[in-house]
Formats: structure tokens, C-alpha cells, sequence
């Protein structure tokens, strides 16, 4: 279950609640803000949470409004389910809770070799940081995936994963390390996990840097 369905499926529950189990629109159903929500759902950071319920409010699955959580006495932005009738049909959110299908398969260690596969993270980090940090990211793609993961903007094990992917090649390319199953089986793995957290994450940074590298490779 994708974090966006972890949100969707506890907002449904406290709208059921909340309405008698009528699961109508969102005028009368619970919410509850992004502290509680993170909290209850178990992810992290909070500012993830943030951005996933901006999406699906931009789909119409949920309705961003100032009130009264229903978790607690505080006022904050809340976030209401519109109820599983009200959104029946509706299409569902562009970015967490569905991928959209990139115009360009993102490259794989075996299609287009490591070297291929460390340039696209660069470049995809380095707009990345142009996007959420300020000034010129630092020349070491290391130094930007560390700092960025310092900044809780990338989490820790998806940082990792790049980290794999750039001392493997690295090894290959500075030391002439034999790049073999073991080690393509390795980068494969990183590449998914990467994949995955970016396609919910940075939808569409990470299908723009798709389709250039995918024209540099053609």
C-alpha cells in the first residue's frame, strides 16, 4: 500500500466515523491536520504527509480547509476525505496514489550500463536542489544526496540506495572493478527503490529528467 492510500484509507475511516457512515461529501465528515495524520499513519517526515494531502486535494479525493482537528483541540489545516460516493469517478491523484506512465521507460543498470544510470541520479539531484534548496548545488554529487537527506527533503533509505549506486560505479569506473551479476542485481534493486520513492515524490522532475536522458540515449 503506497503512503497516499495509507492517507486516503484513515481519512475514510474518520469521515465514516464522523458522518454516521453515510460517506457523503466533505461539509460534514472529520479530518484531521498533517501532525495527527503523519502520526497515525506512521509517515515520516511530516512534510511528506504535507505534500501528498496537497495532491490529492488537487485531485478532489480530499478538501484542504482551516478547522478544528477532529484528533484534538487544536485549529490547523485539515484535511477531510469527500467521501468514497462523492469522488466515484473522479480520477484519481497524478502523483501518489497512481503512477502515471512516463512517455520514456527510466534507464535500468542492464539497458543502458552504470555509468548511464549514475548520470541520470545526478541530474535528477541536481534539479532536485534547484527546485527546494537555495544557491548552486555543491559540484560532488555525494555532498548534494548527503545534504539533501540532511535536510529531511530525502529520506534515509532512498538516499542510501544512490549512494550504492554511485560508489558502484565509481568503483568501475576509477578502480576497474568488474561489473558482474552480483553487482547488476545490486544496482537494479537500488534503482527500484529510488524509482519508486521519486515517481511519488518528484513525479514530475523525475519523468522530465526520464525524457532527456532518454533523447540523450537515443
Amino acid at each position: 500500500m503506497s503512503n497516499a492510500d495509507r492517507v486516503i484509507e484513515y481519512l475514510d475511516l474518520i469521515h465514516s466515523r464522523a458522518s454516521g457512515g453515510g460517506g457523503g461529501g466533505a461539509s460534514g465528515g472529520g479530518g484531521c491536520c498533517d501532525d495527527c495524520l503523519a502520526r497515525k499513519t506512521g509517515i515520516r517526515p511530516r512534510h511528506r504527509v504535507a505534500q501528498i494531502c496537497r495532491e490529492l486535494a488537487k485531485a478532489g479525493v480530499l478538501v484542504r480547509k482551516k478547522r478544528k482537528c477532529s484528533l484534538g483541540d487544536h485549529t490547523k489545516t485539515v484535511n477531510v476525505a469527500v467521501g468514497k460516493r462523492a469522488r466515484k469517478g473522479r480520477p484519481g491523484p497524478a502523483g501518489p496514489t497512481r503512477r502515471i506512465a512516463p512517455t520514456a521507460r527510466p534507464p535500468s543498470p542492464t539497458a543502458l550500463g552504470i555509468e548511464e544510470v549514475w548520470r541520470y541520479i545526478d541530474r535528477f539531484c541536481r534539479a532536485f536542489w534547484v527546485k527546494h534548496m537555495e544557491g548552486d548545488p555543491p559540484s560532488s554529487l555525494a555532498e548534494i544526496i548527503t545534504t539533501l537527506r540532511d535536510e529531511q527533503l530525502l529520506p534515509g533509505h532512498e538516499a542510501n540506495m544512490m549512494h550504492t549506486i554511485r560508489s558502484l560505479r565509481n568503483m568501475l569506473v576509477h578502480e576497474n572493478v568488474a561489473f558482474g551479476a552480483h553487482e547488476t542485481t545490486i544496482a537494479r534493486a537500488a534503482w527500484q527503490i529510488i524509482a519508486e520513492w521519486a515517481e511519488q515524490r518528484e513525479g514530475d522532475l523525475w519523468r522530465r529528467t526520464i525524457n532527456m536522458c532518454a533523447g540523450r540515449a537515443a
